[in-house]
């Protein structure tokens, strides 16, 4: 089993391109387990500014899309439990938890600010989950140290999740918000860069892009 996938179609069209797979153990019991099967997009553009700017701690790219099969053993069918019959229960759980796993990537300051239904092929329950959330900047971004603390970048960031067959799918994405001289010039006025690198936000047009390849991503 592995990750939904978008077509190669789409990701031509928004200039991603798929640049990690993994699997993660994300519970393990002795009667049941759940495993999650990951890919992780970026926008290609963006990859060579993110590299010059995000603290290395942080592990996910600032302009990036993800997908994630959950695989449930046994899966919920076994139990007589249909997963569009829980829903509600699994949105819950999944928020709380997807929020301390992007902390864990190292994003900070992860704040839910929405949350919307949306449509995908075949009908049946899908929602999303907006955050905004604080990118952290690496401190060579200046020529010199002017600030307590850590620049960051502000983003956002929407997850969506939806019932398959036997258990559910999220999918999501990250985007900018500001410009990294704006962003370092409103957390020190008298801040020198030492990057020229920059990001071209446009979050209207990037949330319109999340939501799409979440309804498409099969």
């Amino acid at each position: 089993m592995s990750a939904p996938r978008l077509s190669e179609e789409l990701l031509a069209d928004y200039g991603w391109e798929l640049t990690e797979t993994e699997t993660d153990d994300a519970l393990t019991l002795p009667f049941f387990s759940i495993t999650a099967h990951n890919a992780i997009y970026e926008d290609s553009a963006s990859i060579a500014a993110y590299d010059a700017i995000a603290d290395p701690r942080v592990t996910i790219g600032g302009r990036a899309f993800f997908t994630t099969d959950l695989q449930f053993r046994p899966p919920l069918s076994k139990f007589g439990v249909d997963p569009a019959s829980v829903f509600g229960i699994a949105t819950r759980h999944a928020r709380k938890e997807f929020k301390k796993s992007v902390e864990a990537d190292g994003l900070t300051e992860v704040r839910k600010i929405d949350a919307r239904e949306f449509d995908r092929p075949g009908g049946g329950p899908a929602r999303a989950f907006g955050y905004e959330v604080k990118f952290p900047l690496h401190d060579d971004v200046i020529e010199q140290d002017v600030v307590d603390g850590q620049f960051v970048l502000e983003s956002e960031l929407w997850a969506g999740l939806w019932p398959t067959e036997g258990a559910y799918a999220m999918a999501g994405g990250m985007y900018p918000l500001e410009e990294v001289e704006e962003a370092v010039l409103r957390q020190a006025s008298g801040a020198r860069l030492a990057t020229d690198a920059k990001v071209h936000p446009d979050p209207e047009h990037d949330r319109e892009r999340v939501f799409e390849a979440m309804r498409l991503v099969e």
